[in-house]
């Protein structure tokens, strides 16, 4: 990898030789933002890609450069040279040679800058490209217009990034999508849009309700016949709950290439107020009945900052208890105001640590092991329950006010470590030092044998991040005394705050040593 700084007067003449020279080590080219990369740079760049001179080279990167629609055209009618160069001369595997990823242009790009590199690429389906990054461009309708038109038949694209991109709005949706069906229209071999479209981002577009049922609609044309399911994002977009019916109606429960379930792999929705409203759209799209099956395939969720209250919270654990997420590994419900009563409901809905693994058996959820709740209001209540499960590998606990009542309550829970949490984040909760040393030396305390009727466990703790709570010289003793015990527990805590008089006393010490 060459990262394309320093050098004389920020030139990027040494990256551009070695790229000429097809240098077998440059294979992926990365010219950051202070470099001074011009259309001249373009043309150089473009000559060496379309002539065939260059051979080894697979991913660019020169986001954050200002460059005329001429110079992007270029640029994309180089990335199509090279395309047919390789199909003409039958390449073994055109899918790991060429260039196959690319970022390019900045925020001034704009629909005309857009449509131009499109323009470039559209004689070739997008040339080899698996990999575009059309983020925070200011395309608007047009912009995405284009990019549906030229990518929509490539046998290559897996990802797509067109966030950050405001003035799409739900029409720039209908556009995008409108131009892949006509695209796909007029081939005769393919009934599939993006047909091998693994990730598509969409956030901070400004896609409404209206915008939702194109994109769905687009994902679903020929859904059966996609190579992989689909990460989408469309987080940070104003979806709102009437955004949700028909598009988790569709999406959760089709023909997908693994058969009835879910088109999704993942869904990331956080901060698009859809509410409680949204979560019965949700649940209910994905619970089983007589008319579809379970939505299989879904497996990283993430409803964040989605004004989902106690009575969302209900549905989802009654929605996990019907079976209706087999598949379901990770679930992010970040920034919502849960509460403790919410948070304990979710948690009953999974597998408990002491009824683990007789409980398998049971309607409880065991599959869901990453779950964040950071900034959920969970109370200490929700925050033991939470530590009861016994499935759960990766839980965040993070700015929950918990305090030191918390950390004390918490720190029987952990004596020993813990069955089956692997990373457990409780920082941010302003616990004060004695209640950090309690929770340390708990985990140190590892029974030699049952006691009390407690059941002896192997211990999976790795990682412990506590900072944002008091950690002062006595934390620091007991975490001494904790890694004596377990050596490759990682903690992640503050930096150890002084007493008052020792720091007056080293800040004195040195004064005096300055002074001499």
């Amino acid at each position: 990898m060459a990262w394309g700084k320093g050098g004389s007067l920020k030139s990027c003449d040494a990256l551009l030789k070695r790229v000429e020279e097809n240098d077998p080590k440059l294979t992926e080219l990365v010219i950051l933002p202070m470099k001074t990369f011009g259309p001249a740079d373009v043309e150089r760049l473009s000559n060496a890609i379309a002539s065939g001179a260059n051979t080894n080279l697979q991913s660019i990167s020169a986001s954050g450069h200002t460059l005329p629609p001429e110079s992007l055209r270029q640029f994309g009618l180089a990335l199509s040279a090279q395309a047919k160069a390789l199909k003409s001369n039958n390449a073994t595997d055109t899918t790991s040679c060429g260039i196959t990823s690319v970022a390019i242009g900045c925020k001034d790009m704009g629909d005309e800058g857009g449509i131009a590199f499109c323009e470039g690429l559209e004689e070739s389906n997008g040339a080899l490209l698996q990999s575009i990054d059309f983020g925070w461009k200011s395309l608007g309708k047009e912009g995405a217009k284009a990019i549906g038109k030229t990518f929509a038949t490539s046998l290559y694209l897996k990802q797509i990034d067109i966030s950050r991109n405001n003035d799409i709005g739900s029409e720039g949706i209908e556009c995008f999508a409108n131009a892949a069906k006509e695209r796909i229209s007029e081939t005769d071999d393919n009934e599939t849009p993006f047909p091998f479209l693994t990730k598509l981002i969409l956030s901070e577009c400004n896609i409404g309700p209206q915008g939702m049922n194109p994109l769905t609609d687009l994902l679903l044309l020929g859904s059966h016949n996609r190579s992989e399911l689909i990460n989408l994002t469309i987080s940070s977009n104003p979806v709102g709950s009437e955004g949700c019916h028909e598009t988790f109606s569709k999406l959760l429960c089709c023909s997908t290439p693994k058969g009835e379930g879910s088109l999704l792999s993942q869904l990331h929705i956080s901060s698009c107020s859809i509410g409680d409203d949204g979560i019965t759209s949700l649940t209910t799209a994905a619970a089983p009945s007589t008319t579809h099956n379970i939505c299989t395939g879904l497996s990283i969720l993430d409803l964040s900052e989605n004004s989902i209250t106690k009575v969302g919270a209900k549905i989802i654990a009654e929605s996990l208890l019907e079976g209706a997420w087999p598949d379901l590994i990770e679930l992010k419900l970040a920034k919502n105001e849960l509460g403790e009563e919410g948070v304990v409901s979710l948690m009953g809905a999974l597998i408990a640590r002491d009824d683990y693994p007789s409980s398998l058996s049971s309607k409880k959820n065991s599959t869901l092991c990453n779950v964040d709740l950071t900034c959920t209001s969970c109370g200490i209540g929700g925050a033991k329950a939470a530590l009861k499960s016994g499935a759960i590998t990766t839980l965040r606990l993070f700015n929950n006010k918990l305090g030191s009542e918390g950390f004390h309550s918490l720190s029987p829970l952990l004596r020993g470590g813990h069955p089956s949490i692997i990373n457990l984040d409780l920082g941010g909760n302003n616990a004060d030092e004695d209640a950090v040393v309690a929770l340390l030396n708990s985990i140190a305390n590892v029974p030699s044998v049952e006691e009390d009727g407690e059941k002896t466990f192997t211990n999976k703790l790795e990682v412990l991040e506590i900072g944002g709570n008091q950690f002062g010289d006595k934390a620091m003793a007991a975490l001494e005394d904790l890694k004596k015990v377990w050596p490759r527990l990682d903690v992640a805590h503050d930096k150890p705050v002084q007493e008052h008089d020792e720091l007056v006393e080293d800040q004195v010490e040195t004064v005096q040593a300055l002074a001499e």
